[in-house]
């Protein structure tokens, strides 16, 4: 019959819906998981990749000022005037075609080429001889011209394009690395929430360890009190012992859960997702705090970024102190001349040297004072001293942070140590405590006492466990060495 019974048994579960099966748990959450999920989904990181990219546009049209520019006008025009003269033109119609072509060169000099193309015709009186009427009309005039300028002073090696590139290349590696920087404030975050909700997913286990001692106690009295060996008295206390820890162990599971829904909001999931975490803290090779602070300060990208900015802080004050400089232009021009009564021929002429214009001129300018100039550059230079005062100032607080992080570590190794063994000896104390209560030998309140001292021990071994964990992601993130930000295992960037 027992057998037909599991067949029976086998039979149903065979045509179980699927949707009755059980679901595997997920494997557990690493740290660098909760950093990947994270990454992937913060707004704020997709914004300071937009920043990125405005920043590539904006270096992208720095490379614009050398682009060649053009443009074209034509027109017609008339025009009636009166004159004194019985044999002057009373009235002139014209039109124009005229273009130009403007390279600027990465030296700072500039080729310009324009052609004009131009038609006059005069009209006269009827009462003038056509011999006293100008020749040939309509008049035809072309005329190309080329003009090369070169700086001989202020605008030698084209200082503004020059330096605010360099500037704009600064400023773009400034904005790639405020990602980096971002990620480091993120994963600040992130190892205070993943501690908690380890922190208190094993206090849950805890408690559940004391509540079940306590019905062990408890049922282990009762046993005692059928036989009249304790009064009922001392089975209050248990009972009262046994509700406190399934009182401390509701506080635990609201504690976790509390911390569960943080870690989830962290990385954009539902509250109520599912958590299984496990909690490996990085290695971390501690020499002197000197040799830890040159090893971060290589690796940190603010240190990177403020680097950066003075770059482009550098770029942008040799901008302005050439700037600053007088004027001083060689100026180079050819063209041609062309003027005749047929359009072919006049158009046609303009592309020969037969007559032509070729000049060299040298232009001179500057600002009395220059006040306006000296208070920017007196700006720019403030700028950097304040860059290096950051810089500094970011040294002392990341030599700060070391020191305080070797030394919690330290201390925690040894005071870890020591709370190891008194969690073994509280055990070794209770269940010895136990056995003596068992034979009577014991009051219940020294059991209940002891008890309490074990889940007292257990509680400060698990806060200082995890607050060592802590203490060395803390330390591998101020290191520049927390494996989960390296670019190599797998994040976005």
């Amino acid at each position: 019959m027992k057998k037909q019974g599991l067949w029976i048994l086998a039979l149903l579960w065979a045509f179980v819906p699927e949707v009755w099966v059980l679901p595997a748990y997920a494997a557990p959450l690493q740290f660098k998981d909760v950093l990947t999920t994270m990454f992937n989904k913060s707004p704020d990181l997709q914004s300071s990749r937009l920043q990125t990219k405005m920043r590539e546009a904006e270096t992208a049209q720095v490379e614009g000022a050398l682009d060649m520019r053009y443009g074209a006008n034509a027109g017609i025009s008339n025009e009636k005037a009166p004159t004194t003269s019985p044999f002057a033109a009373t009235e002139t119609n014209a039109a124009f075609v005229a273009g130009n072509v403007v390279k600027p060169f990465a030296d700072g000099s500039t080729l310009t080429g324009t052609l004009k193309y131009n038609r006059a015709e005069l009209i006269y009186p009827a009462s003038v001889n056509p011999a006293f009427q100008s020749s040939p009309n309509p008049l035809y005039q072309h005329q190309i011209d080329l003009t090369y300028r070169y700086p001989l002073a202020a605008g030698k090696g084209n200082p503004n394009y020059t330096f605010q590139k360099e500037a704009g290349d600064a400023e773009e590696k400034a904005a790639g690395l405020r990602v980096a920087v971002l990620k480091e404030q993120l994963a600040a975050q992130a190892i205070g929430l993943y501690a908690q909700f380890v922190l208190n997913d094993l206090s849950v286990e805890v408690a559940e360890d004391a509540v079940l001692r306590a019905k062990q106690l408890l049922n282990n009295q009762k046993k005692r009190e059928n036989f009249g060996l304790v009064e009922k008295e001392d089975r209050y206390q248990t009972e009262a012992l046994v509700a406190a820890r399934k009182l401390q162990l509701a506080q635990a599971v609201a504690a976790e859960k509390s911390a569960q829904t943080a870690l989830n909001r962290l990385m954009y999931q539902d509250a109520d997702t599912p958590l299984s975490v496990s909690f490996a803290a990085p290695e971390v090779r501690i020499t002197s705090v000197a040799d830890m602070l040159n090893k971060a300060q290589a690796k940190r990208p603010i240190f990177q970024v403020l680097d950066a900015q003075y770059a482009a802080a550098e770029s942008r004050l040799s901008m302005v102190q050439s700037a600053g400089d007088y004027q001083l232009d060689l100026v180079g021009q050819v063209g041609t001349r062309a003027l005749d009564g047929s359009a072919g021929t006049a158009f046609a002429q303009g592309f020969t040297v037969d007559d032509r214009y070729i000049g060299l001129s040298v232009e001179f300018s500057d600002v009395v004072g220059n006040k306006g100039n000296r208070a920017t550059i007196e700006k720019n230079v403030l700028v950097l001293e304040s860059i290096q005062i950051e810089r500094s100032k970011a040294r002392l607080d990341l030599e700060s942070e070391i020191a305080k992080l070797v030394d919690a570590i330290r201390s925690a190794e040894t005071t870890l140590k020591a709370s190891a063994k008194q969690v073994q000896a509280e055990r070794k104390k209770y269940r010895a405590q136990v056995a003596r209560y068992k034979k009577g030998r014991t009051p219940t309140s020294v059991v209940i006492q002891f008890e309490g001292d074990l889940r007292a021990a257990e509680l400060r071994y698990l806060i200082q466990q995890v607050n060592k964990g802590v203490s060395e992601y803390q330390l591998a993130l101020a290191m520049g060495e927390l494996a989960s930000l390296n670019p190599a295992s797998g994040e976005p960037q």
